[in-house]
């Protein structure tokens, strides 16, 4: 039985003035499976999420979620449809604590930090306050929190211990995720869906097992 698609890509085009981040891309995302989106810094892996997430506009193409278009909503408007979005970079808002980041989430927060304990002596900490590291872990625990229909996580090992980042892949076990990564990670399962982009155009896709049979990118 084929998996059905949660969220996708179908011939999406985006541009940065004359720049053409994307060009006509498919990206498919099956539900409760991890994808991965491989390729070198600018090769189309971040504007992949940020069309996902509504950050921005696609220029042709359509965004699918369970199928439905989605590409004329807000990224707001994506996100109470349970499409998460975690960015590498400036991904909390530096005027909370960890505790009132965490409570956007509208959930208890002590599941996350059974997962996290880390986070615990941190939540009366305003993000400012907070290492990269630190902060990144926070933007994390804060999207799992809110149990996310589909959670868009560009490179989210950056930063983190060995044992914080084994923590969170198996937190990610059975989830509807994709991730970027510059090359297909050890931990990625052999059944991972994957995507490998160069110069914003998908230029191979299959399976992770695939992938490593092949011993390419």
């Amino acid at each position: 039985m084929t998996t059905p698609l949660r969220l996708a890509l179908r011939g999406v085009t985006v541009r940065r003035g004359p720049v053409v981040r994307l060009a006509g891309v498919d990206i498919r995302c099956p539900a409760d499976r991890l994808g991965f989106l491989i390729g070198r810094n600018g090769s189309g892996r971040t504007a992949v999420l940020e069309a996902l997430a509504g950050l921005v506009p696609h220029h042709d193409g359509t965004v699918l979620l369970d199928g439905r278009d989605i590409g004329s909503l807000a990224p707001h408007r994506r996100a109470a449809l349970g499409v998460v979005l975690v960015p590498a970079r400036r991904a909390v808002f530096p005027t909370l604590t960890v505790a009132e980041t965490l409570a956007l989430a509208g959930r208890p927060p002590q599941p996350i930090l059974d997962v996290f304990p880390e986070l615990a002596p941190l939540l009366p900490r305003r993000a400012t306050a907070l290492s990269g590291g630190q902060q990144q872990l926070l933007a994390l625990a804060r999207a799992l929190l809110t149990e996310p229909v589909v959670l868009l996580l560009d490179e989210p090992d950056r930063g983190l211990a060995p044992s914080v980042t084994a923590r969170l892949h198996e937190q990610l076990a059975g989830r509807t995720a994709l991730l970027t990564a510059r090359t297909l990670p050890s931990w990625a399962p052999s059944s991972a869906l994957v995507h490998v982009l160069e110069r914003g155009r998908v230029v191979w896709h299959g399976e992770a097992g695939e992938l490593r049979a092949a011993s390419r990118f």
